[in-house]
């Protein structure tokens, strides 16, 4: 409990072992991603060339089966990304990241959760070819790998939970401004599925590492716990402790009064109790006659 209470704690090292931790877990989410990617190239080969008539560029049409096997293989490796990342990030700090468990099986629900959200965007890009379900499969995967640092940082430590949504929101920015660059440079939509997830979990691993050292700094410097969830600004100030007492006034109010009990002691004290009387004495025995022969 005391640890909670406390800023963390960053050093360059675990700036640098964060950062090769969200890398590591990003590179085998994309290796999976690339695994089902060979395994359905008979399927996704002729999306991805598109046929060419003369002088004109004709694009396949995008069947309906392509759909679910590209739904199947962005779900399967950003979850495998955001159970891996966050599991490796906990090794390298184990004194913060304390309840694992529950974190990976909240981060399970999640996933699950933005994948039903967007799954109707993937019905809807059908029609507009594949470089538009490119963009759904990038969307999920952002928003995923957001949810799922979010949820990993605020079970963590909720009084610091701020911390981590600053964090994990620069990360999110960044990568997805490199892949806008990327995409600019490479000009293929593709690339961007399989760079994704190291860019953005390697991107939360070091921002978080970032931002966690200069808010330290700055915690020393002016003395003021900004980010704590328990700190309260200008008329929110005292809010907290007013509403605790009047709960606590209300909770005596409600209860019963209490027996007066001190007024029957005294009187049980003050009454002398009547002096033993000692056993009255029982007369003897008449002496027992023999009878004579």
């Amino acid at each position: 409990m005391e640890q909670e209470n406390q800023p963390p704690q960053f050093t360059f090292l675990s700036l640098i072992t964060r950062s090769i931790a969200g890398l590591v877990g990003g590179v085998l989410g994309s290796v999976v991603l690339l695994i089902i990617y060979i395994l359905s190239v008979s399927i996704v080969s002729p999306v991805l060339n598109p046929v060419v008539s003369g002088s004109a560029v004709e694009s396949s049409e995008v069947s309906p089966l392509f759909i679910f096997i590209l739904m199947g293989m962005v779900f399967a490796s950003t979850l495998a990304a955001n159970i891996i990342t966050p599991l490796l990030i906990s090794l390298t700090q184990s004194g913060k990241y304390k309840r694992v468990t529950t974190s990976l099986f909240q981060i399970f629900i999640i996933n699950i959760v933005v994948f039903v959200i967007l799954a109707p965007i993937y019905l809807f890009s059908q029609g507009l070819g594949f470089e538009f379900m490119s963009y759904a499969a990038g969307l999920q995967i952002a928003f995923s790998v957001l949810a799922s640092a979010l949820v990993f940082e605020i079970i963590a430590n909720y009084k610091y939970a701020l911390l981590g949504v600053y964090s994990t929101i620069f990360a999110v920015l960044l990568a997805i401004a490199l892949n806008i660059m990327v995409y600019t440079v490479a000009g293929n939509a593709t690339i961007l599925l399989f760079i994704a997830l190291p860019l953005l979990w390697g991107g939360v691993g070091f921002m978080f590492g970032v931002v966690g050292m200069v808010y330290q700094w700055v915690v020393r410097t002016w003395g003021v716990d900004y980010l704590s969830t328990f700190q309260d600004y200008t008329k929110d100030y005292g809010i907290a402790e007013a509403a605790q007492e009047a709960q606590q006034e209300a909770v005596e109010a409600a209860a019963p009064p209490p027996v007066d009990t001190e007024g029957v002691d005294f009187l049980r004290k003050d009454e002398t109790p009547p002096p033993e009387q000692p056993p009255a004495e029982q007369p003897p025995e008449p002496p027992t006659q023999t009878p004579q022969q």
